[in-house]
């Protein structure tokens, strides 16, 4: 805690003294803004980037695939974007670097209801399973499945429109579907007692989740405004974990979402945010998970041989900022 706190008046000293005009950097989410998406627009509204030289401008995005198909295009600078999506595209030549860890663990789930007869995840074997196409969850299934000792071959995929998932579930029109687990309250709330779910991160399957990446021309020429960047999202995420309630205010202010919805997902997300067992400051990398991630990647897309840690940094992260608590 006190390294936290001694790193927050440290930003803040750094920040004020600005620098000689604002350097812009575009940021698109890897979704509609959500929970986790608090301490960026917690930072926005306290006017924390403006102090450390940064004029954010933030997108609302579609998937992981689409936020790191604009990135790799140059749509935007800046892309939030599940690992192992990420480490597709750089296994085949994108020109993107992560920065800055979101998830240490993988937040994906699965739900279903206990009244369709499925009592445990082995149970899912010739069902049906709904989400869309680009899913993380879908599109990670074959390693994701032998995780979680079902058959890959055994389930029936159901495309669905990403905000169909609930009701296509309460409906019975498909027997399980995927979310993370930011939003696992609103399962919660209307299956009750009916509820089964199985969060990847507890089965072995637990690769890093949503990240920060930054295109490689963006950090060759705009560095300084990465790191700042980089070390007042540290900052935000650093304040937001232990002071949520001005954090999801600030959400709900910023995309008009209802301010109890902010907080729970908030509050959810931080549950696996920091990950299970993690000592490194917030939002650091660790070399040896991005490793064997990869190895899951590879096997899951049969991609080839591609040192993985070489698109991944450390270089921009403030080692001071811990988790709170740690």
């Amino acid at each position: 805690m006190k390294k936290t706190m001694l790193s927050v008046i440290g930003a803040a000293l750094i920040g004020s003294t600005g620098l000689a005009s604002a350097e812009e950097l575009n940021l698109q989410l890897n979704w509609t803004a959500g929970g986790d998406h608090a301490p960026i627009y917690y930072a926005l509204q306290e006017g924390w980037y403006d102090e450390a030289g940064v004029e954010l401008t933030v997108r609302q995005g579609s998937g992981s695939g689409a936020a790191a198909t604009a990135l790799d295009v140059g749509q935007t600078e800046i892309a939030i974007i599940d690992t192992p999506t990420a480490l597709q595209f750089l296994a085949r030549g994108s020109k993107f670097t992560g920065v800055m860890v979101a998830y240490n663990d993988n937040a994906a789930g699965l739900y279903w209801r206990r009244s369709s007869g499925i009592e445990t995840i082995k149970d899912i074997a010739g069902r049906s399973i709904g989400a869309p196409a680009f899913d993380a969850t879908r599109q990670m299934w074959v390693p994701a499945a032998r995780a979680l000792g079902v058959d890959p071959e055994s389930v029936n995929w159901v495309n669905l429109q990403p905000t169909g998932k609930v009701a296509a579930l309460q409906s019975g029109a498909v027997d399980v579907t995927t979310h993370f687990y930011s939003v696992h309250f609103i399962y919660e709330d209307i299956f009750g007692d009916d509820l089964g779910f199985a969060l990847l991160r507890d089965h072995g399957m637990n690769t890093y989740s949503l990240a920060y990446y930054v295109a490689d021309s963006v950090i060759k020429g705009k560095e300084e405004a990465v790191r700042n960047f980089v070390q007042t999202t540290q900052r935000a995420f650093a304040f937001c974990l232990e002071t949520p309630d001005p954090c999801s205010q600030a959400l709900s202010s910023a995309v008009s979402m209802r301010q109890s919805d902010a907080a729970r997902q908030l509050e959810y997300a931080a549950r696996v945010m920091p990950g299970v067992g993690n000592d490194l400051p917030l939002g650091s990398w660790n070399m040896d998970r991005i490793k064997a991630d990869y190895t899951v990647v590879r096997e899951a897309y049969d991609l080839g041989e591609f040192d993985a840690t070489t698109k991944f940094t450390n270089d921009f992260i403030d080692e001071s900022i811990a988790y709170p608590g740690m």
